[in-house]
């Protein structure tokens, strides 16, 4: 029979025509059981492809809470059956719907296998750009693109079974990913993973360490240190990443590897990861491994460390030191706290003779500094940005002049650091510092600044001679 015969697409056709009807009044279940068993039959003509790859989107869609996997895998099956799989909205469509799907039947759906058919070269270049949406409190959120939604799917399959065929058709596509979608601070993980997976811990190794010029995250530290081969290294960089993350629930897996690396030199500290560890999992009610037990016992009546966070310090600059021994040391002096216009507060660190402004996230050390406080900081330039990697006490302190000074040029425009005394206008939500610089009302209100406060400000010559203030520095 030819399915592409006149005769044959005007012999189908009514069946055609009845489920799109059945969709239009959203029976989608009914639409697509109209259509089984000419899928079944591998009868549906390629005039038709698109229609039906439409009913089985919908099906799917509509009924994810409610259809097994084998149902599932048994409709994007008739779909990849289908010659006219290309580039397209509804392929597009249909990946987005098996990416979903995934999630919910991970153990079962084998989506590596998916993506070899549906042909990851078919996403378009839309497909690689974020979304970007509002929500009911009119906050601006992006979500991810569809092709990082993918990646990261597919690597978590991976994770588990990545044999040497996977990982090697599937390279270029991560590739392409971390090309198209930049700010994605995962997908560079997932490529050093990749090349660990292929035995090449050289190129991992230094593909975590580019991540963490950019993104020094916890999880990035642990997981070069999951892959370092030197035990001192992986006790630093597993330190550095327990420093770097407050909450227990996230750094089981942490403690674990880091507590099995000391067991036979350090059996208070490996007592401590484990007591941390158990105290953890119980309090959330979840299940224990039993390699946890068996740790726990060998460590029967040893006395947990008492100096933890001592330890973790005394390690840190090891993993630095290994990670960052390309990236200069400079002395910052600490300005205060300031705050941006996402009413966010950062630590304000200067060297004027070196030209370096940072803005970087407040530590414990860093709300405990004095204005004038010394620090070593290694500074990494990424384009125009210039981001602080490390920073540490120098020990060191030095005077700053309290009223205003010319900091630095934007254009024609002065920047300067400046203090004195609010002043609040008899209307209006904004205010003014010594009666000259201007605060907008987003700052007022963020750093709750009242009539007689004495605050420090960066401020901002503005093109007719006024001065504007661009943040507030908390201590004076």
């Amino acid at each position: 029979m030819d399915i592409n015969s006149q005769e044959h697409i005007k012999a189908i056709a009514p069946e055609v025509a009845k489920a799109y009807q059945l969709g239009k009044e959203q029976k989608y279940a009914e639409a697509y059981n109209v259509l089984v068993p000419h899928f079944e039959a591998k009868e549906i003509p390629s005039y038709f492809e698109e229609p039906c790859g439409w009913t089985i989107y919908r099906y799917l869609k509509n009924n994810e809470n409610k259809l097994s996997s084998l149902e599932i895998r048994k409709a994007l099956s008739f779909y990849l059956s289908f010659a006219s799989c290309k580039p397209s909205t509804l392929h597009s469509c249909i990946m987005v719907q098996a990416a979903n799907l995934e999630k919910k039947h991970e153990n079962d759906f084998r989506f590596v296998e998916f993506c070899q058919m549906w042909n990851l070269n078919s996403l378009r270049e839309e497909d690689y750009i974020a979304a970007k949406g509002t929500t009911e409190s009119g906050k601006s959120i992006e979500f991810k693109s569809l092709a990082e939604n993918v990646a990261t799917r597919l690597y978590k399959e991976l994770k588990s079974r990545h044999t040497e065929e996977f990982v090697t058709q599937l390279f270029p596509f991560f590739l392409t990913v971390k090309e198209k979608c930049p700010m994605n601070k995962f997908i560079g993980m997932y490529i050093a993973q990749l090349y660990y997976w292929q035995n090449n811990k050289e190129k991992a190794i230094e593909e975590y360490k580019n991540i963490l010029k950019t993104a020094p995250e916890w999880f990035v530290w642990k997981n070069l240190g999951d892959i370092c081969e030197d035990e001192n290294v992986r006790i630093s960089l597993y330190c550095k990443a327990l420093t770097m993350m407050g909450k227990n629930e996230y750094i089981g897996d942490v403690r674990l590897c880091l507590a099995k690396l000391l067991l036979e030199t350090n059996k208070e500290q490996a007592a401590f990861e484990i007591e941390q560890y158990m105290s953890t999992y119980k309090e959330k009610g979840w299940k224990i491994a039993g390699e946890v037990y068996m740790l726990q016992s060998r460590l029967s009546g040893v006395a947990p460390s008492s100096q933890a966070r001592k330890f973790y310090r005394d390690n840190v600059e090891e993993a630095e030191n290994y990670v960052y021994s390309d990236i200069p040391v400079y002395e910052l002096t600490y300005k205060g706290i300031v705050t941006n216009n996402a009413g966010k507060e950062k630590a304000s660190l200067v060297n004027k003779r070196e030209n370096i402004y940072i803005r970087t996230s407040l530590t414990s050390q860093l709300r405990k500094a004095s204005v004038g406080e010394v620090f070593l900081v290694r500074v990494y330039q990424q384009d125009k940005k210039q981001i602080a990697l490390t920073i540490h006490p120098s020990g060191k302190k030095v005077e700053l002049t309290p009223k205003r000074q010319a900091d630095k040029q934007v254009g024609n425009c002065d920047i300067a650091t400046i203090s004195g005394i609010v002043s609040l206008p008899a209307q209006g939500s904004f205010c003014f510092i010594d009666h000259q610089y201007y605060v907008p009302e987003k700052l007022t209100t963020a750093n709750d600044l009242k009539e007689g406060d004495r605050v420090s400000a960066k401020a901002k010559k503005m093109p007719d001679g006024r001065w504007r203030v661009v943040s507030i520095l908390k201590n004076a």
